[in-house]
């Protein structure tokens, strides 16, 4: 016989009751034995989604907004008549249970102004706690101890007379229906409420004609049998601002709080004492949000457009910045006022009397910092799924433009016949060449390379290898390139200005490209002034190229010694205005022994490396020094030298293998190049200079410059004059035998260089990523993009329903063009490079239950899908890296489409380049686009959310065991993706995406 109970159907809504409910929980809750197994039971619910009391803004004063604007409570998703918002079919909400949280979906066919959810989720049936609901669903949410974690996104879409589905934020809480029995005297005493309203019986079923919706004996096809009902009032927990426009072709509007208050982010949120949700932190702020027009478009003038904020009181007003292609204009209100909770205030006519003027915007299409990437060692780079961000944190690399000039005329030898002398070739076929400068596999050469660079034997004057160098630096968030011009006067004028003019067009075609700066002399000489003199005369005093100066606290950044140049010249004074000077300090060791009035930079160090001027560190790759000679700069094949295994906790112990079994080799983790950067993400300076991307060649001396009692040559600092000058105790320059000495690189452990190597094979690349993952690290990364609704897509070549899709994965375009340039010899052998193809440009992924859809863009019409190699989508569905070959698990069109509308799916084969046909898919290509669907069937994800990372290639090479291209008889090589055709993203890294 079932026993029933009495208690108000006003205890279970009321903010009131959940206080006092919260208040005697604690007095009354048994105490837990800390290893029971807490219960948990998996029932169905449905909640009814039910108004809660007019929540008004404040009257509004002066030109901001002249009447209050109420904001109907019991509405949610779409603006309806201008005042209330009502939900929309499929809304789905986040559900949070004291042991589980799970996405429930609304059961309206139609907008309304209510409606039910439903879902499964577990419940402790012996907590009296909460049920907590969260609108938008949000599957990175958490509610922990009532607090909730969510996050508003400071990039919106404009909607026409409203605001975007799934942006405003809402939230409610109501007692958990499931409690047993024995809990519900307790809430009633707890409440004081009346108890006419409704029976809870024993088992916990609800009862009576006055439950809303309720469940357990419903017919309703689309609530669960023995569902259990639950009613919560919904809160509004943000804010925001409205606003018309009177001027057509306005393309963003822009707010910025000008006292810098978080109007977005990652943010926290519990109700309070009166049963209020309030913002308690934000994790991740962003004082500004940027509303975009509907569907790429411009707003319309006379409609209202609304901006979605946290709760605000803005200290020094805001100011709106509003653009139209290359134009902007700007309104500032200063007076200060607040966007409360739940209310939105109005600015009628926002771009009365702004004038729009034309304005060089920089084009930044492609944000690397959301794609993913694992090397071949496994390591991750720092990915959207751990979003932070760090303001002011500059990533400077030190870049050769020397591969040109006399460099280049130096590969002809004694024998007088040109050719590049690689030391890995030499010392891989004739080991005994290290213990003797003149074995004729040295071929007398003065300038040498340590090992071949992935794009060969380069001179810095092929702009299609600075196109690739400004991609793959931007990529991994390199800053600015600081060129080294430290010996004499060589500026290496022509790489200087074939760069910059490469380099600007990339920026055009957007890539974020690092700006550029230079390094000259260690000492004060004439020479500094001689090529201060040329810099400031040829390229910074007429302007050339100035959107890529890098800047450093508002001037030009140069690296050298001002004390160069002449007091008395009038121009020589100019130059010392015009720039920001850091003097650079040559040696490992000795640190920063500059003043506040005489700056100084490092550019490498040994670690544990200084702090200089309280703002810059370097990170380098390894360092020729030894402990013999303390740490000093020394020859870099000495014995015990500080290679790219080094590091000073472990000394050379970590050293092992060689070049002739790279799997094994110790050079390939990058040791040295860690602990480094780990000093420096501990310091945390504003800056850090990194050594280097691509020195790669090294003079060739005689003998190691080392006097009988063991004098080495270095820089030393004398302090009585706050000079450097350089020390050359008696030399041993024309010993008759014994090893040559190499000053700056020698072979694969002696080296730093970051740019890939064609040597080492699959792990050539393993530098930069290490590098990507770093810098990421210390400068943080975005959130992954919003991910929109599902949709089914027609695969007909209209291409209808895009346009909405989000995100928008863009990249590069420009990037394609023909390689012809000579190599660093003078023997007239060419580069040549003719597979770039379909420059993509763009990518969208939507779904619906049965497919997944692909959309990707080119800049020119998609050529013919015969040709080979064409168009391939690889995906790692699992994004896991080691399956698969190199984490793909699938590729669409890795066999040539059997029509102009069929492809083929194939799935790999035990992790290598090995390929199966699974199924085929349905494809459309009109002009420069091309969209397709995939079963989910094929790609194992009938069920949960989609998680995978995807990659779209075009005309990819194959190659033999020597890395060289073998497209009849070869297998791919992942490097490849740096070097033909085109990808997006390029080399190792993948887009993301990720259902909420």
């Amino acid at each position: 016989m079932k026993t029933k109970k009495l208690i108000s159907l006003a205890a279970l809504l009321s903010v009131a009751a959940l206080s006092s409910f919260s208040c005697h929980h604690a007095v009354v809750e048994p105490v837990e034995d800390p290893d029971a197994e807490v219960k948990k039971e998996a029932v169905a619910l449905v909640i009814s989604a039910t108004q809660s009391a007019n929540e008004t803004s404040q009257e509004a004063s002066g030109t901001r907004a002249d009447d209050p604007d109420l904001l109907d409570p019991d509405t949610r998703t779409v603006l309806v008549d201008g005042a209330k918002v009502w939900w929309l079919p499929e809304d789905r909400l986040t559900v949070f249970s004291s042991v589980d949280k799970a996405s429930f979906t609304s059961l309206n066919s139609q907008a309304a102004a209510s409606t039910l959810f439903s879902g499964t989720i577990d419940v402790n049936p012996d907590d009296p706690g909460y049920i907590h609901a969260l609108y938008p669903h949000d599957a990175d949410a958490t509610c922990v101890g009532g607090t909730f974690t969510t996050t508003l996104p400071s990039e919106q879409t404009g909607t026409n007379g409203t605001f975007a589905d799934d942006l405003l934020i809402l939230a409610g809480r109501s007692l958990n229906p499931f409690t047993l029995t024995g809990e519900i005297d307790f809430i009633y005493a707890a409440t004081g409420m009346e108890t006419d309203t409704f029976f809870i019986d024993d088992d916990g079923t609800m009862t009576g004609t006055d439950t809303p919706g309720q469940a357990g004996g419903s017919s309703s096809p689309d609530i669960p049998a023995g569902a259990r009902t639950l009613q919560i009032r919904f809160d509004h927990v943000c804010s925001g601002l409205r606003f018309t426009l009177t001027q057509p072709g306005i393309e963003t509007v822009t707010l910025t709080a000008t006292g810098g208050e978080p109007v977005a982010g990652q943010f926290s949120f519990a109700y309070n004492g009166n049963g209020e949700p309030v913002v308690t932190s934000v994790a991740n702020p962003s004082s500004s949000i940027t509303l975009t027009a509907p569907d790429g478009g411009t707003f319309t003038p006379g409609v209202w457009y609304y901006f979605v904020t946290l709760p605000v009181s803005f200290s020094q007003g805001v100011t709106f910045t509003l653009s139209s292609g290359s134009k902007v204009g700007t309104r500032t209100i200063a007076t200060p006022f607040a966007l409360n909770r739940g209310a939105f205030r109005k600015a009628t006519n926002l771009d009365s009397n702004v004038e729009l003027e034309e304005q060089e915007v920089e084009v930044q299409i492609a944000d690397p910092t959301t794609w993913t990437a694992v090397d071949e060692l496994g390591r991750s780079v720092l990915s959207g799924d751990n979003p932070s961000t760090k303001e002011h944190r500059d990533v400077l690399m030190f870049y050769w433009t020397w591969h040109e000039g006399h460099q280049v005329t130096n590969t002809v030898h004694a024998d007088g016949k040109p050719g590049i002398t690689d030391n890995s070739v030499v010392l891989m076929l004739a080991p005994e060449a290290a213990d003797d400068y003149f074995h004729p596999y040295w071929r007398n050469s003065q300038v040498c390379f340590w090992g071949r660079p992935l794009f060969d034997y380069y001179r810095s004057t092929d702009p299609w290898v600075l196109r690739k160098h400004a991609e793959m630096l931007a990529d991994a968030g390199v800053d600015a390139v600081v060129f080294d011009c430290t010996n004499g006067t060589y500026l290496w004028w022509d790489s200087t200005m074939a760069l910059l003019q490469t380099w600007s067009q990339a920026k055009q075609d957007g890539v974020k490209v690092p700006k550029i700066a230079f390094l000259l002399n260690f000492i004060v000489c004439d020479a500094t002034k001689t090529s201060l003199r040329y810099l400031y005369n040829n390229l910074y005093s007429r302007g050339l190229y100035q959107d890529l100066w890098y800047y450093v606290d508002g001037k030009p950044l140069i690296m050298a010694f001002p004390e160069s140049l002449d007091s008395s010249n009038s121009t020589d004074q100019a130059i010392k205005r015009f720039f920001t000077f850091r003097r650079g300090q040559a040696d490992y060791v000795n640190g920063d022994v500059g003043t506040s009035t005489m700056p100084y930079w490092g550019w490498l160090e040994t670690t544990t490396q200084h702090l200089f001027n309280g703002e810059q560190m370097t990170v380098g790759v390894s360092q020729n020094a030894t402990d013999q000679f303390e740490s000093h700069c020394y020859a870099f094949n000495a014995p015990g030298s500080y290679g790219r295994s080094h590091t000073r906790a472990h000394g050379n112990d970590l050293l092992s293998g060689d070049f002739t079994h790279i799997t094994t080799a110790s050079f390939i983790h990058g040791y040295n190049f860690q602990e480094q950067w780990d000093t420096a993400l501990q310091a945390d300076p504003k800056y850090i200079f990194i050594t280097g991307w691509n020195e790669w060649i090294a003079g060739k001396s005689p003998a190691f410059p080392i006097h009988a009692n063991g004098d080495i040559p270095y820089y030393k600092y004398d302090k009585a004059t706050g000079t450097y000058y350089y020390y050359v105790p008696y030399g041993i320059w024309n010993k008759p035998s014994g090893p040559p000495a190499f000053a700056d690189q020698y072979d694969s452990e002696r080296s730093r260089d970051i740019e890939p190597t064609h040597f080492w094979g699959d792990y050539g690349d393993v530098y930069y990523y290490q590098l990507a993952k770093n810098i990421r690290q210390y400068k943080g990364v975005a959130a992954y993009p919003n991910v929109s609704r599902k949709q089914t897509m027609d695969i007909d070549g209209v291409f209808s329903g895009w346009e909405k899709v989000s995100p928008d994965f863009k990249h590069y375009r420009g990037n394609t063009f023909n390689r012809y340039h000579y190599n660093h010899c003078t023997d007239g052998t060419i580069y040549v490079d003719n597979t770039g193809r379909n420059d993509i440009v763009d990518a969208r992924v939507t779904r619906d239950k049965d497919y997944i859809y692909f959309y990707v863009e080119t800049d020119q019409a998609i050529t013919s899908y015969t040709g080979s190699a064409w168009m391939r989508l690889f995906i790692n569905i699992d994004r896991n890296a080691a399956t698969g070959w190199k984490g793909y698990d699938f590729c669409l069109n890795y066999r040539t489409p059997s029509s102009a509308t069929k492809g083929y799916v194939s799935r790999n084969v035990n992790n290598a380049w090995s390929w199966t046909d699974a199924g085929t898919f349905d494809y459309a290509v009109n002009g420069n686009k091309m969209e397709l669907r995939v079963s989910r069937s094929l790609l194992n994800v009938t069920s949960g959310k989609l998680d995978f990372e995807f990659k779209w290639s075009d005309n990819m090479q194959l190659y033999n065991s020597d890395y060289n291209v073998d497209n009849n008889n070869g297998t791919a090589w992942i490097l490849d993706f740096l070097v033909s055709g085109d990808c997006a993203p390029g080399g190792r890294f993948n887009f993301h995406y990720k259902e909420p």
